[in-house]
């Protein structure tokens, strides 16, 4: 059964990187995504995979409250350094704690692409998934680790 929250682990230099609490106990995740949207020419797919940077936002129990983000182009546009940009994102909240948080899964819609942490059953495996693009997947025994 998919938990109602969720502990994730803080691994420091990998995709939980940007994790942990500000504001008396908010709770933060940053993450810099990309949107692939299809191509018939596969050599193009630099102008078809879209970046994304965002910075969710949780009350102290866990529940999304808000989130920020930043639209960095195209990959073949790109012109900075997206993980620059979520640490100014990051920084914007004050003073922050980098730490392991527990979190409902929970979703927002950017450019009419559903973003978050998505609940998904399929061939009796339950997982939560950091979508889009299924970057990373949470699953039993709901530790905190995860899968890529």
């Amino acid at each position: 059964m998919i938990p109602k929250k969720i502990k994730i682990l803080r691994i420091e230099d990998y995709h939980t990187h940007y994790i942990g609490k500000f504001d008396s106990g908010k709770q933060f995740f940053g993450y810099e995504h990309f949107v692939s949207k299809p191509s018939p020419n596969e050599i193009d797919w630099q102008k078809n995979r879209h970046e994304y940077v965002v910075l969710y936002l949780f009350d102290e129990n866990g529940s999304l409250e808000s989130f920020k983000y930043w639209y960095a182009g195209t990959t073949a546009e790109l012109n900075c350094d997206t993980n620059k940009k979520l640490d100014e994102l990051v920084k914007s909240l004050g003073k922050v704690r980098f730490c392991n948080i527990k979190v409902a899964p929970s979703h927002i819609e950017i450019d009419g692409i559903i973003f978050g942490l998505i609940p998904k059953i399929d061939d009796d495996y339950e997982r939560i998934e950091l979508d889009p693009s299924s970057t990373i997947a949470f699953s039993e025994p709901w530790d905190g680790e995860y899968d890529t």
